[in-house]
């Protein structure tokens, strides 16, 4: 088995969607299908992630017809784990795959799995396959809908106010905080864009594994720096 840094080009697939997605505003990651932009969707929301790499390795190996072959996995994640002062690094060489293909192709895809949790276990990683019930879960539903108040707008001495109030949050509903807002400011529509806004920017938290409306608990996040509201 040999490992290199190239990469294959990102083209034309079986689920005919590529394109390029805007990580965190910072960088851009090539996919190769819906699924594949789905994961970095979740990844980009996970605070233990701290960088995503598309097509990482390329690993040659010899096929089960004695065959020169060669398997690149699609990403490979880094993730910090804090504990205490402590940050340990640990990876991922993940591919993604649709059940259906999974199925259908597992006794050629086996091999190349195979030689892919060598080249993980080589390199100190993990590796994973993710389709789409690892992928497309409550949680990943629940994230898009709050990237649509992604970048909420609103004048800086009413969101001061509101602000105010959210801090004292304490395991409320989310029906319930907004109610609260109402009443002490009046009827404003911009009341629940404003929470699911704050659930998004981790200002808020709640169990995202859950359905996401107005009866879900939310509480006060770690990080409560302002300067994320105003840019």
């Amino acid at each position: 088995m040999k490992i290199s840094q190239k990469r294959r080009k990102v083209g034309y697939t079986y689920s005919s969607v590529s394109g390029s997605y805007s990580f965190r505003k910072t960088k851009s990651i090539d996919f190769e299908s819906t699924l594949e932009r789905d994961l970095l969707v979740l990844l980009e929301y996970d605070s233990t992630v701290e960088d995503v790499i598309e097509q990482p390795v390329t690993i040659e190996y010899v096929n089960h017809n004695g065959r020169a072959a060669s398997y690149t996995p699609d990403f490979l994640v880094h993730y910090s784990v804090k504990n205490g002062n402590k940050s340990d690094r640990c990876s991922k060489l993940i591919e993604v795959k649709p059940s259906r293909f999974l199925e259908k192709d597992w006794g050629d895809l086996k091999k190349k799995f195979k030689v892919g949790v060598a080249c993980a276990k080589d390199k100190g990683w993990a590796f994973k396959i993710y389709n789409e019930s690892r992928i497309r879960t409550q949680r990943f539903r629940n994230i898009r809908k709050l990237e649509g108040f992604r970048n909420l707008y609103m004048q800086k001495d009413g969101l001061e106010f509101y602000i105010n109030q959210v801090m004292h949050v304490d395991g409320v509903s989310i029906g319930r905080l907004v109610s609260h807002l109402n009443s002490i400011k009046g009827k404003d529509t911009n009341s629940l864009s404003l929470v699911w806004h704050l659930i998004y920017i981790k200002f808020l938290r709640c169990d995202l594994s859950k359905l996401l409306d107005l009866e879900t608990k939310v509480w006060l996040g770690n990080n409560q720096d302002r300067s994320l509201f105003y840019g």
